[in-house]
């Protein structure tokens, strides 16, 4: 290793990030000169400058958490002090190197000795000649430890008795082999993570979501991908985690934001953890989350769109310019594979019908004018004529879309006249009508929004959904195949990553049973399980007793990590369950992390539900 007197890199490295922030202060006071006529263009370089500037001062107290010495094949050696974010200064020399960076990847996945990366470039062979990791806080330098193996536990100690949130913030400095597999997976990979409980699932996913937008920031914005978490706490908890990850304009969803923002309706829908004791034993919420129920919907458009036109001809000015049966057989010899929504086909066949009427404009005009085409027509004739062609033209199209617009239901219509006449629901002897009344009122459970979503895709297509490239779902166990299938149908232009547990399944009556349920009819098997088994947050006294559990049900068994504890003691509450939630909501209040607060919003909830 390079003898470096680790205090006093530091300390240059602390001076070379004021250094930064100094140039890019002076950079900002001159944008006006930069930027004289184009205010818009100088409000967005200098909202970037600003965020840069908090980005190196939050930096400046931890710059970097690990170093690596590298020496490639040609004998170029690169000492590289890994952080957070990369920082380079104006003379381009690299001060700190983005823990997402290629070569950072040798920290992570190599042991001394023969090493090499994936670099934009191709494949770099060389040497792995030191690892080293830094425990700075508040801009000291406390200890560092050399590090000879890509996973040495003990290292970890420090961070495993921290609370959530700040393992969270400082999980880029202990990420292990397993988890760094998944985060550097190129966009171009489906993945569906299956990792036990506390082995860092919602890091991963975020670190995952930093990582690619770092590596393809030349091709796609930040905007371009998405989050879907399971409840609008979550969402709010990742918003105050991305942007410590240096990630900002993420879109962030719970599964009714995203349905209302695709439907664009606001609904009322029933909270997800709302729920009835009978409501498992109830056939509704299972069968309308089901691929049975998705293959019915297509029934109904089967026949929707083959019965669409009515046995009417179109008219203008009392005079008939479409026959009914001109209609019809434009309206299907529109290619159904091709234009795939009912929008996109009628949108064709209005554009279509509307060049038949412009190519019968004189015979239309000459039949509604009653008169001839004169050669010397008199001047109140030509304006006549030119008015009404003018008029013509100008209708011609509104006319064709308001004849289709009274044919197409809006969603709302469509699942309610499905739910009524459905003969499974029936024959359980469900109250149809009662349910679809409720759905045309948008008063809704959460079971609704995947049909409904579906329906909206049949009629309309994506829309601007297709703008995403990658997409993470956590929590992804509660969700069922069909809900996968629609959100793919919708982002069809994006990737996904897709985290979860299926022992730690809430709803028995729709959650998903298998990953494997997944990969033929969501991603046509272009699609890799992976899994987490290490555990990092629970003791492994705990976790042993879990995993009895998990064997019986066929499970992922988790490897618990270093972490002992108390042993495991089983009281019978089954005549005070009052008393055990009150005690778990007050032992849980004293603790001050996130984490926590979830867990306590989740107990509280159910206390509600069972003693109020």
């Amino acid at each position: 290793m390079t003898e470096i007197n680790e205090e006093k890199h530091l300390l240059d490295v602390q001076n070379e990030y004021d250094e930064i922030i100094e140039d890019t202060n002076l950079k900002i006071k001159n944008l006006p000169n930069f930027y004289q006529n184009n205010y818009d263009k100088m409000l967005e370089e200098k909202e970037r400058l600003i965020s840069k500037i908090n980005v190196l001062n939050k930096g400046k107290l931890k710059p970097y958490f690990a170093r690596i010495d590298f020496e490639n094949s040609e004998n170029i050696k690169d000492v590289c002090y890994i952080g957070k974010v990369g920082v380079m200064n104006y003379d381009n020399k690299i001060i700190t190197v983005d823990w997402r960076a290629p070569i950072a990847s040798l920290y992570y996945d190599s042991n001394i000795g023969n090493a090499s990366y994936i670099s934009p470039e191709g494949k770099v062979d060389g040497k792995l000649l030191a690892k080293r990791q830094y425990e700075i806080e508040d801009g000291k330098l406390l200890s560092y430890n050399d590090v000879d193996t890509v996973s040495n536990d003990e290292l970890l100690k420090p961070y495993l008795g921290v609370s959530a949130d700040n393992r969270l913030k400082n999980i880029v400095s202990t990420i292990q082999s397993e988890q760094n597999q998944i985060i550097r997976k190129p966009l171009k990979h489906n993945l569906i993570i299956q990792g036990v409980a506390g082995s860092g699932k919602t890091t991963v996913a975020l670190h995952r979501i930093a990582y690619l937008v770092y590596n393809n920031r030349d091709i796609y914005k930040s905007n371009q991908y998405m989050v879907i978490g399971p409840n609008k706490f979550f969402v709010n908890y990742i918003s105050s985690i991305l942007p410590d990850l240096d990630v900002n304009g993420v879109s962030q969803y719970d599964l009714p934001d995203f349905a209302e923002d695709y439907l664009k309706e606001k609904l009322n829908v029933q909270n997800s953890l709302d729920i009835e004791e009978d409501k498992v034993k109830d056939i509704y919420p299972y069968y309308v989350t089901s691929m049975e129920f998705k293959d019915n919907i297509d029934k109904y458009f089967n026949e929707y769109r083959k019965n669409l036109i009515p046995n009417e001809d179109l008219y203008f000015k009392n005079f008939k310019i479409l026959d009914y049966q001109t209609i019809k057989d434009t309206y299907l010899s529109v290619n159904d594979n091709t234009h795939k929504n009912l929008k996109v086909k009628v949108d064709k066949t209005i554009s279509i019908l509307s060049n038949i009427i412009e190519e019968k404009q004189d015979i239309i005009l000459q039949n509604i004018l009653k008169i001839a085409l004169l050669k010397n027509p008199s001047k109140e004739e030509i304006k006549e004529r030119e008015l009404l062609k003018k008029e013509l033209n100008l209708k011609g199209s509104n006319i064709l879309k308001n004849y289709f617009k009274k044919l197409i239901k809006n969603p709302f219509k469509i699942y309610s006249d499905i739910i009524k006449k459905d003969n499974y629901l029936k024959e359980k002897g469900y109250s149809n009508n009662e349910k679809a009344k409720q759905i045309l009122k948008k008063d809704l459970s959460i079971e609704d929004l995947t049909p409904l979503m579906y329906i909206n895709y049949k009629l309309y297509g994506a829309g601007d959904f297709t703008k995403y490239r990658h997409v993470v779902i956590d929590e992804a166990q509660d969700y069922n195949v069909f809900t996968f299938y629609v959100l793919k149908k919708i982002m069809n232009k994006s990737t996904f990553s897709i985290y979860g547990d299926l022992a730690q399944s809430l709803y028995s009556y729709k959650s998903i049973k298998n990953w494997e349920e997944l990969l033929k009819p969501v991603f046509d098997e272009k699609c890799e399980i992976m899994n987490l088994k290490k555990s990092y947050r629970t003791t492994i006294e705990i976790m042993n007793e879990a995993n009895k559990i998990n064997n019986l049900l066929n499970y992922l068994k988790a490897e618990p990590v270093i972490r002992h504890g108390e042993k495991v003691k089983y009281i019978d509450y089954s005549n005070d369950l009052k008393t055990l939630l009150k005690q778990n909501i007050k032992d849980l209040k004293e603790k001050k992390d996130n984490f926590q607060k979830f867990r306590i919003f989740i107990w509280h909830l159910l206390y509600t539900k069972l003693f109020n």
